[in-house]
């Protein structure tokens, strides 16, 4: 039986990653199992396996061969459960991981690679003690990178020393992380077949990606670094995200982005359940993707947030509840209200 080298990509599938972000992750997974698929050495040893998180985490393949690996379905969801990740990592690793007995050599130590782009939202620690930094020996060899502006690299690097960085989170930018990621797992196993222990030569480094060497401050203490609403096109009825960035010099939440949403993706990310902002933390809205309205309202009858003009004068109906509204009622522009957030 041939030794196996398995590969665990654990993929944040957080509503933060909407856009461009979950777009390039697919397409690079996409790219990365086709350059592997063409290289021997990887195809005769890699077992790869996908794991997501978001609200909770989920298994989406289990450890396959190359040969016979079906490419998952990413699908955004609220919630940024890394520690529900690592505990399941931890139990697949314990399940599927060959051991290596008195007459039989096991499965050689398995690669992880981690991606993330912001805080996660549950307890990170607890799986600590299965895997991570602090076990030795290590049960895997664990590789993260994070990418964006907002992670907590405090949180990864109790994980593991080997942490990347890729602040740029565009198409160029993640292809870039892809190569390396598929350079490095045919690297590797090459070098299991000459007696290695699969580890990644972190050597060659793509120029949009920095290793963190030194002790990252930690942001747990602080508030959330964005907040997600979901909104409702007041025309078309249509959801979509709004994204905001907490600016530490004003003190509040900036609009950053909005992203259109399908039903099925806004009925996912109903399933939040993070406490509520108050609505003078966040300084305006950003525009509907939808119809362009450049504000933002609620119902006061079912709570439904919706895009509004906030130059118009004529009296608008909730996409909610249906139910007509007039501006006075439902701008908030006179007090302050709390809104709903999304799981990010």
């Amino acid at each position: 039986m041939n030794r196996r080298l398995p590969v665990y990509l654990l993929i944040d599938c957080s509503e933060s990653m909407i856009g461009q972000g979950i777009e390039a992750v697919r397409a690079g997974l996409h790219t990365m199992l086709g350059s592997l698929r063409r290289d021997p050495h990887a195809l005769e040893s890699v077992c790869l396996s996908v794991i997501t998180y978001d609200a909770t985490a989920r298994l989406e393949c289990p450890l396959t061969p190359l040969i016979d690996f079906q490419e998952p379905q990413l699908t955004l969801r609220p919630g940024t459960s890394l520690g529900a990740a690592l505990s399941l990592l931890a139990d697949q690793i314990q399940f599927e991981v060959r051991k290596t007995t008195y007459d039989t050599k096991g499965d050689y130590r398995p690669l992880v690679l981690l991606l993330t782009d912001g805080q996660p939202s549950d307890n990170w620690r607890a799986p600590l003690n299965r895997i991570g930094a602090a076990v030795l020996p290590r049960p895997a060899n664990i590789y993260a990178v994070g990418c964006g502006i907002d992670v907590d690299y405090s949180v990864l690097q109790n994980i593991t020393d080997v942490v990347l960085r890729m602040d740029d989170m565009g198409p160029e930018s993640f292809g870039k992380l892809f190569v390396w990621l598929t350079a490095s797992v045919s690297s590797a196993s090459q070098g299991v077949g000459e007696a290695g222990d699969g580890s990644i030569n972190l050597q060659k480094l793509p120029d949009n990606i920095e290793k963190v060497e030194t002790p990252a401050e930690s942001l747990e203490d602080g508030p959330p670094r964005q907040v997600f609403l979901r909104v409702r096109c007041s025309v078309k009825s249509s959801p979509y995200l709004m994204r905001y960035r907490f600016d530490s010099l004003a003190g509040c939440y900036q609009p950053s982005m909005s992203h259109r949403l399908s039903e099925d993706e806004a009925h996912a990310a109903s399933e939040g359940k993070l406490p509520d902002i108050p609505s003078d933390m966040l300084n305006g809205a950003p525009s509907c993707p939808w119809c362009g309205n450049p504000g933002g309202a609620q119902c006061g009858n079912c709570g439904t947030m919706f895009c509004a003009d906030i130059n118009g004068s004529a009296d608008v109906h909730c996409p909610g509840c249906h139910a007509a509204l007039s501006r006075g009622r439902t701008s908030g522009q006179n007090q302050g209200f709390n809104l709903k957030q999304s799981g990010g």
